[in-house]
């Protein structure tokens, strides 16, 4: 026992780790994200971003004014997964939040907006009510308002990923506002389509050659497929927003998808290895996740962290309910990483141990 502890304790001092000591931490049998279910709602989160317009300025140390969703399992840390930067902006109106770039890649997707716009690369476009807007990487985006009104959205990103690697990025413009260099809304008119591109333009863009995803035509996509009849056992009606150029994800570190699920409609349980943040654009209903139901209405936005089963339920009995998602599945998919397996036992229903209920 004397050679065994006189061993340790050189192996300490020359920096080594015997792997039987550690296995189970470095090589455990499954996923044990340190995220944790959570949901924060609508009401509460709209007073404090409301207030937040009041009180602080965008001068105020920062050039954004963005609330993020902070995950109770990940110690304070202001990431909603261990994976994903989601916050809650708010713009107040006539306010321009200046132009500024970085490695992160990010998106939003519009909430309210009366008046405000994105311009991402002299390219301007007036936003609207369930829009979803792309930002790529080290591209130059700036935000404002034209009028007297309020713009609120959620913004996505991978700051988690992109500080866990040690490759931030960030620069600031030298101007308070890019100067338009496009046609207004030129991006949409180029490629909004999908099924098209200029002959001049070429075949294989990284990231998709759109800047927006207009509501009025994802609605319509969704429609569309919920004509068609044709669901998912564990999502119903649901689309992945992708790049039309190379069918992937828009983004290479994390994906978004819109979801209906109509009346009365109960999916089945499934898990997989990625991570998703849900936000509630219609509706009322409830998702068991891990054997915990999380009661939502709209406005409401609650995370899936990896591999915890999760079904979903509209309990209204005439009104779709539609779900925005981000995730990072793409990243799994990228790094071979990606597994997922249905519920299989009750049917595929989980039983529901305790309904959640916020502490506060």
């Amino acid at each position: 026992m004397k050679e065994k502890a006189a061993l340790y304790s050189k192996l300490k001092e020359q920096n080594l780790v015997p792997l039987w000591l550690v296995e189970q931490d470095v090589l455990p049998l499954r996923p044990n994200p340190a995220a944790i279910p959570w949901l924060w709602k609508w009401d509460q989160l709209y007073e404090l971003a409301a207030a937040s317009g009041k009180l602080v300025n965008l001068e105020e140390g920062g050039d954004r004014r963005a609330l993020g969703l902070s995950n109770p399992g990940l110690n304070g840390k202001p990431y909603a997964t261990e994976t994903l930067w989601m916050a809650l902006q708010w713009l107040n109106g006539k306010e321009i939040a200046p132009p500024h770039r970085h490695i992160s890649q990010a998106s939003r997707f519009i909430i309210r907006s009366e008046g405000s716009y994105s311009t991402v690369e002299g390219n301007r476009i007036f936003l609207e009510r369930g829009d979803y807007v792309l930002n790529p990487p080290m591209l130059w985006h700036d935000h404002g308002s034209t009028n007297d009104k309020h713009a609120i959205w959620l913004d996505a990103l991978d700051i988690p990923l992109t500080n866990y690697l040690n490759a931030n990025f960030f620069e600031s413009y030298h101007l308070d506002q890019q100067e338009i260099t496009k046609k207004m809304n030129a991006s949409v008119l180029k490629h909004g389509n999908g099924n098209y591109r200029p002959l001049w333009e070429p075949s294989n863009n990284e990231y998709p050659p759109v800047s927006v995803f207009k509501w009025k035509d994802t609605l319509k996509a969704l429609n569309d497929l919920k004509e068609a009849d044709e669901t998912s056992p564990y999502d119903d009606v649901a689309l992945e927003y992708v790049n039309s150029f190379n069918g992937k994800a828009v983004m290479k570190t994390f994906g978004a998808s819109i979801q209906m699920i109509r009346p009365k409609v109960h999916t089945k349980a499934h898990r997989h290895v990625s991570s998703n943040v849900y936000y509630v654009f219609e509706g009322n209903g409830y998702s068991v996740i891990d054997g915990v139901q999380f009661n939502w209405s709209e406005g409401d936005f609650f995370v899936i962290p990896t591999w915890a089963y999760h079904e979903h339920c509209n309990i209204s009995e005439d009104s779709d309910a539609i779900l925005f998602s981000v995730n990072d599945t793409p990243l799994m998919q990228t790094l071979d990483k990606y597994r997922e397996e249905p519920y299989l036992e009750n049917d595929g229903y989980q039983t529901v141990r305790e309904v959640f209920k916020s502490p506060l």
